[in-house]
C-alpha cells in the first residue's frame, strides 16, 4: 500500500517572481571559447545563461551543453553508484540522507516519485531548490540543510564533495549530512535505491531488469531528452531532427499502450515513472516553451490515459508543481525568452477519470 506523502514547499511563485527580478543580471560581450571545451555564452539580447563549476569555481558564463548550436548533455563526472551500506542508511538513518531536488526539473520528479513510493519520506527529508537560476539552482527560503547554514547553492555540495570540481552543479542529488558528501547525482541511481531501500515497491523485477532497462534509455533518448534538444537548438536542422524523433517515440509509445494500464502490464515499473515525469510537463512546457508543437499530450489517447493514471495514484499529483515548472523552464531554460515572459497554464482536466476503470 502507497503511502501519502504531503509535499511542502516554502515560497509561492510570486516570492519566485520577486527572487527571479532581483537576481536578474545582465552581461555584454560575445561567446568567449576556452579550455576544455568551456566556452563563455550570452544570448543575443545579453542575458548570462548556464553557468558552471570550472575547478571548484563557480563561472557564471560558462557553458559545455551547446556545440555547433546543438545542446548535448553532459555526463556527470560523479560516481553515483550507491553501496549497499548507504541504501541501508536510506531506510535506517533519520536525518542522514537528504534529497535535494527541483520542482521544475523532471530528473529530480521521477528521484521525488521513487520517495514517494518506497515510504521512506519519514526518513529522507527533502530540500527543495528553484527560482532563478543564480550561480544555478539555489536552495529555496527554508530549506537550508541541518548542519550547513553557509550553503545557499546546489554547487556548493560539489565542491564539498570534490573540491576541484568541474562540470555543471545538477539536481537532483543526495546529501549524506554525516560524511558531508553527494553520495549520487544520477536521478536513475537514487530512483532505484529508494526502490531498493524501501517495502512497499519493486519498481525493477529482475525478471524484465534488462528490458525495463533497454526502454528506459529509449525513452530518454527519443524524448526526455529530445525535448531538450529541441527546445535549445541554435539550428533549424537539429530542432526538426529533434522534434522528428520527440513524435516517432510518442507514436511508438502510444501503440505500446493500447490495452494496457502500463508499459509493462499491470505493475508500475521504472520505466513508467520516467515517462510520467516527461509527459506531465508535456503540453505546460514543451508543446509550448519547447517548441515540440506537432502534438500535444492529450492528442495522444494511451499516453494521455496512462500519464492521468499515474497523476492520480496516491501522492503523485501533490509532488506536480505546474506552476514552478512553468517558471523553472520559462525563465532558466533556454535562450529564446529573453524577457522572462511566463506561459500560462494549459486548460487540461487531470482529474478526468475517463477510462481510468479499463485497461
Amino acid at each position: 500500500m502507497t503511502k501519502e506523502v504531503h509535499i511542502n514547499r516554502a515560497v509561492t511563485t510570486g516570492q519566485k517572481h520577486w527572487l527571479f527580478e532581483k537576481n536578474r543580471h545582465f552581461a555584454a560581450g560575445p561567446s568567449a571559447p576556452g579550455a576544455d571545451g568551456i566556452t563563455c555564452r550570452r544570448t543575443r539580447l545579453g542575458v548570462l545563461i548556464m553557468g558552471m563549476l570550472v575547478d571548484g569555481t563557480w563561472v557564471d558564463d560558462a557553458d559545455r551543453s551547446m556545440v555547433d548550436g546543438v545542446y548535448a548533455r553532459e555526463k556527470s563526472a560523479l560516481d553515483s553508484a550507491l553501496s549497499d551500506e548507504l541504501v541501508s542508511a536510506l531506510s535506517q538513518s533519520r536525518d542522514r540522507i537528504f534529497l535535494i531536488a527541483s520542482a521544475s526539473c523532471p530528473w529530480s520528479h521521477s528521484a521525488v516519485i521513487g520517495l514517494t513510493l518506497s515510504g521512506l519520506s519519514d526518513r529522507i527529508g527533502i530540500r527543495w531548490a528553484g527560482g532563478s537560476r543564480v550561480q544555478g539552482y539555489g536552495l529555496l527560503p527554508g530549506q537550508r540543510v541541518p548542519g550547513l547554514p553557509e550553503a545557499r547553492h546546489v554547487h556548493q555540495f560539489y565542491t564539498m564533495t570534490v573540491p576541484a570540481y568541474t562540470g555543471r552543479a545538477t539536481v537532483p542529488i543526495l546529501w549524506d549530512a554525516q560524511d558531508r558528501k553527494i553520495v549520487s547525482n544520477t536521478s536513475s541511481d537514487i530512483l532505484l535505491a529508494m526502490d531498493a531501500a524501501g517495502d512497499e515497491t519493486e519498481l525493477r523485477p529482475a525478471a524484465i531488469g534488462d528490458e525495463i532497462d533497454a526502454l528506459t534509455a529509449l525513452i530518454f533518448d527519443g524524448l526526455s531528452n529530445a525535448v531538450y534538444r529541441a527546445g535549445k537548438s541554435e539550428r533549424q536542422d537539429e530542432y526538426d531532427a529533434a522534434v522528428n524523433l520527440v513524435f516517432e517515440t510518442m507514436d511508438m509509445l502510444e501503440v505500446r499502450l493500447a490495452g494496457k494500464r502500463f508499459l509493462f502490464g499491470d505493475a508500475l515499473t521504472v520505466a513508467d515513472i520516467r515517462l510520467f515525469a516527461t509527459l506531465v510537463r508535456f503540453d505546460t512546457v514543451y508543446a509550448t516553451h519547447f517548441r515540440c508543437t506537432r502534438k500535444r499530450l492529450v492528442d495522444y489517447a494511451n499516453l494521455w490515459l496512462f500519464t492521468r493514471r499515474i497523476y492520480q495514484m496516491p501522492g503523485i499529483k501533490e509532488t506536480v508543481d505546474f506552476d514552478e515548472i512553468r517558471f523553472g523552464y520559462y525563465i532558466n531554460d533556454g535562450s529564446h525568452n529573453p524577457h522572462g515572459i511566463i506561459g500560462q497554464q494549459p486548460g487540461i482536466d487531470w482529474e478526468n477519470k475517463d477510462g481510468l476503470d479499463a485497461g
